[in-house]
């Protein structure tokens, strides 16, 4: 347990207590006056990053701010993000590599309103299937790494942690689809030699089929990196300015409950991902921020371009002009 433990919860507490006070009046959102929509669909990844946003949907802490949310799980961050680009989605929970890609490269007109996670320690992995001969990073030239959708997170973590062992991402032969749930067949079939994934499909794969942990991800230039956050469109939130304030008080308390309470994130991922207790038990957590941090968002755009995400003339990209709710 984090070391500021005592001082997280009584300010969860706290804030808890007057979000409580401030959303009892009939759907009012607070004192910023009333919502504009009262339903919202969240579409989000289903990775243990989503926790916080869960924890304010079982625990009620949206409806005590007037708001009805569906929260529905996303197989990509892209479609995610496709499906809020076309007004399916009012809100969605993505990883920040997939939202920089679109609003730098595809000029996706999306705001980050709130931060779901930042890297711990064996949240995001490289796997191996049981006994395989690739034992040490180095091995991995010449040889099949997967990650489950091209130019994203996974992408940008595994070239780094080549590049901090001394391979070229030129020399590995990235398979770019394949999915978390269908990782470690594809590494016992030999489709790939290793594989990127998430809690909690890492404890999963590990307790039902056996997979080993080649690398934790949270190393290097790479340590505490920001994975996950929460964004919606520009219009969107020009247009419903009450609502937006509201789900963030309510995202920010499931937050404060996941970074403090990990018995809340085990009956959270137990409901909404579909976890058996006992793998929920053993996964590992990442930090649960709350806010939006433009200074650590900003390593995003500094890593996009070094691995060759983003071209150079994004360097001086400021993160803080998207981030925020303002």
């Amino acid at each position: 347990m984090k070391s500021h433990y005592s001082g997280r919860v009584l300010f969860a507490v706290a804030v808890t207590a007057a979000a409580t006070l401030t959303g009892c009046a009939g759907g009012s959102g607070g004192s910023g006056g009333p919502l504009e929509k009262t339903n919202i669909v969240v579409d989000a990844f289903p990775a243990i990053d989503s926790a916080g946003l869960f924890i304010a949907e079982q625990r009620g802490l949206f409806k005590q701010q007037g708001l009805n949310v569906t929260i529905k799980l996303a197989s990509t961050s892209q479609t995610a993000i496709d499906g809020q680009l076309a007004g399916t989605y009012d809100v969605t929970s993505a990883d920040y590599v997939t939202y920089f890609d679109n609003v730098l490269l595809k000029k996706a007109p999306l705001r980050i309103v709130a931060e779901s996670s930042f890297l711990q320690p064996n949240v995001l992995a490289l796997l191996v299937k049981p006994g395989s001969t690739v034992r040490s990073v180095r091995q991995l030239s010449n040889q099949v790494v997967s990650v489950n959708a091209p130019n994203d997170i996974g992408t940008l973590l595994v070239d780094s942690l080549l590049r901090d062992n001394g391979v070229s991402s030129g020399a590995v032969k990235f398979n770019n689809h394949v999915d978390f749930p269908d990782v470690a067949a594809s590494l016992a079939s030999g489709k790939v030699d290793a594989a990127f994934a998430p809690e909690p499909f890492v404890s999963l794969d590990a307790m039902n089929a056996g997979t080993q942990e080649l690398a934790d991800l949270d190393q290097g230039g790479t340590t505490n990196f920001p994975i996950q956050g929460v964004a919606v469109t520009q219009a969107w939130a020009h247009d419903n300015p009450n609502t937006l304030a509201a789900f963030e008080r309510a995202y920010a308390q499931g937050q404060e409950i996941a970074d403090t309470d990990r018995s809340a994130v085990e009956a959270a991922v137990e409901k909404f991902l579909g976890l058996p207790p006992l793998a929920a038990a053993v996964i590992s957590l990442p930090n649960f921020p709350t806010g939006v941090d433009a200074v650590r968002l900003q390593r995003l755009v500094g890593a996009m371009v070094r691995f060759g995400l983003l071209g150079k003339q994004y360097e001086s990209f400021k993160a803080s002009s998207i981030a925020g709710n303002g």
